[in-house]
């Protein structure tokens, strides 16, 4: 085919790959002849062909996935020539789980030759907006993302808008913005939720109360698992059992949101509650209110973090996979950069840690 051609050989076969490439003949993700069927194909050496694939795939145009074969990229990336440097936010740093998933992010990162630039939001909207000037005006490969407040409408949706323009791949971790449409790695709160409470009705617990996040999405779907479990056994989610707090008050825990805890710990035989951090503050006022957990409450919370085993009572709490899903989640992001993948919709499930803060009781117990 390229006999008579003034160019060498492996430049005509680089210029044939990628006209087809945007021809849209070839697509992303679509994988291409072997390096002995190009040069059968069109009667040139398996040297040519490699020259050429090696720098389509340098490129951009094509990347390789070990035993798998070669395949169509996004097409040339000038970023990777800049910069191999991640912007990553977290709505915290130096506490609770988050210094195992920033572990869990940096250890692949180092692997891949990246290196990480990291801020923190302390879940506020105007520390996310410094945030992402700050990031948007260095060269960055990618942004990983736990988004601030994400169940409420968010004022910095044209900062990140701006730089999915600049064609820099974004990523949130343990939830999303409503009807902002990108990749995520998060925890199956939903399930959690699920599992949490129906280990609490299999012990025979009906009256069940919740505590949960308003202002961040996780405690959204720990709700609607909730509210499913108690569906399948045909028990009422009642509104008097269910309370919802803030932010600005789990920092404080100000006075009404104490005596809010007391009213639903009086109605209820136990409580699904929206994290460890939450559950130490429960047992406290439990403690002041004379009852015992599990004698008198059982508690079942989430995030199995160091907290869950720093009291005398051994929390019963759901799993959160905190270094793995920051291994997950910049693996997925270096494989968009790199080409191998555009966007990526992850989901891992957590499974329920048993330890000793549910009580097993019969209905004449609750009674």
């Amino acid at each position: 085919m390229f006999k008579g051609a003034q160019k060498p050989k492996y430049q005509c076969l680089k210029e044939y790959i990628i006209k087809t490439i945007r021809q849209e003949q070839l697509k992303f993700g679509d994988r291409i002849f072997s390096e002995n069927e190009l040069a059968e194909k069109f009667n040139i050496s398996r040297h040519t062909v490699r020259q050429a694939i090696g720098e389509l795939v340098n490129e951009g145009w094509l990347y390789r996935l070990h035993g798998k074969g070669t395949f169509v990229g996004n097409g040339p990336c000038e970023r990777r020539e800049k910069t191999h440097t991640i912007g990553v936010i977290t709505t915290y740093l130096n506490d609770y789980i988050f210094p195992a998933i920033i572990c869990g992010i940096n250890s692949v990162l180092l692997e891949h030759g990246y290196n990480m630039l990291l801020s923190c939001t302390y879940n506020r909207h105007e520390m996310e907006r410094l945030c992402l000037e700050n990031l948007k005006d260095h060269r960055i490969a990618g942004l990983i993302v736990e988004p601030t407040k994400s169940a409420l409408p968010n004022p910095n949706l044209d900062l990140y808008r701006e730089i999915i323009q600049k064609e820099i791949p974004i990523l949130f971790i343990h939830g999303c913005y409503e009807d902002f449409n990108c990749p995520y790695v998060v925890e199956d709160d939903a399930w959690g939720g699920y599992i949490s409470t129906r280990h609490m009705i299999e012990l025979g617990h009906t009256r069940i109360g919740g505590v949960f996040k308003k202002d961040d999405i996780q405690g959204h779907y720990r709700f609607a698992g909730f509210k499913k479990a108690h569906e399948e056994a045909g028990l009422e989610v009642m509104p008097s059992r269910v309370l919802w707090f803030d932010t600005e008050q789990a920092v404080s825990f100000e006075s009404s949101l104490k005596e809010s805890l007391v009213d639903l710990l009086r109605r209820c035989s136990g409580i699904v509650c929206y994290n460890d951090q939450m559950a130490i503050r429960i047992l406290d006022v439990l403690r002041e209110m004379d009852l015992s957990v599990p004698e008198d409450v059982s508690l079942v919370s989430f995030d199995d973090s160091q907290l869950a085993v720093a009291s005398e009572v051994k929390l019963t709490t759901v799993a959160h996979p905190q270094e793995r899903l920051g291994q997950q989640a910049a693996m997925a992001l270096i494989d968009m950069i790199e080409g191998r993948q555009k966007r990526c919709s992850i989901k891992m499930k957590p499974e329920l840690i048993v330890r000793g803060s549910v009580k097993k009781i019969s209905e004449r117990g609750e009674g």
